[in-house]
């Protein structure tokens, strides 16, 4: 897990040095807007991993419907269908 660290939105303009070498650290930073979060800078490295995370688990959410989709046919039945219909 990597260190999380809160800074205001206008450090951003006024310390983007800091704040850059916060992210080279692979650490996290949260933005904030009147004490509210508003953004969170990471790494390149770091946002590639979570991008692949993402898609990760969208596939294999498609692979678990898939296993349970009942309309699913077998090989058989669709050159059979292909058949009836393009007389093959």
């Amino acid at each position: 897990m990597y260190n999380l660290h809160v800074r205001p939105e206008r450090e951003l303009r006024n310390n983007f040095s800091e704040i850059s070498k916060l992210n080279k650290q692979l650490d996290a930073v949260v933005l904030t807007n009147r004490g509210k979060g508003t953004h969170v800078l990471l790494s390149f490295d770091e946002f590639a991993d979570y991008e692949e995370y993402r898609h990760n688990r969208w596939l294999m959410e498609k692979i678990k419907e898939a296993e349970t989709d009942t309309s699913l046919q077998s090989h058989e039945e669709v050159w059979q269908k292909l058949g009836e219909k393009y007389g093959i």
